[in-house]
């Protein structure tokens, strides 16, 4: 291991705890909550599987969850293509705390990047641009890596996860 990747691995637990911690207290909620309302303001009509591959949870985890969240009124399920398939979409509520969620995840990030030149801040775009594009291998993980993205910021300009997703996958 070098210094670089232990250091890389200190900063990716910091960064993901602060975000959680934020967001968590600002929903006032915890566990996949904050993470399936971004994903699903970004991606309306996604299938619960596919919410529990992003999230990394069971099919029965993420039904639960979004029992959870249909009946904090902030998610409703929808009849799909046809009438077997069942597609999630945020309420107003919904989308109102997604917001909120991005708004805290936002803060931490920014806080992060504070510490950076804008020179230095556009090396390490470059770089992680990068490391992302490297890293994408499985057609269904392209929800995992931007379940807590502000999509909005990069969509559709230049999202690295959505580009190499088409490269792979499209």
């Amino acid at each position: 291991m070098t210094k670089v990747s232990n250091m890389l691995g200190a900063l990716a637990i910091i960064l993901a705890d602060e975000m959680r911690e934020a967001v968590d207290e600002a929903l006032r909620t915890t566990g996949e909550t904050a993470a399936a309302l971004i994903m699903l303001g970004a991606h309306p009509g996604v299938q619960i599987g596919e919410l529990a591959t992003a999230l990394h949870l069971t099919h029965s985890g993420a039904v639960r969850l979004v029992d959870r969240l249909q009946k904090e009124e902030l998610v409703r399920r929808e009849v799909g293509q046809d009438s077997r398939t069942v597609v999630l979409r945020l309420t107003r509520e919904g989308a109102k705390r997604r917001l909120v969620a991005l708004r805290q995840r936002d803060r931490v990030l920014e806080r992060a990047l504070a510490h950076l030149s804008d020179a230095e801040a556009e090396v390490l775009g470059h770089c992680v641009d990068k490391m992302l594009r490297g890293l994408l291998t499985k057609k269904e993980h392209g929800y995992r890596y931007c379940r807590m993205c502000d999509e909005d910021t990069c969509v559709p300009e230049h999202c690295p996860v959505e580009e190499r997703w088409e490269e792979l996958f499209g």
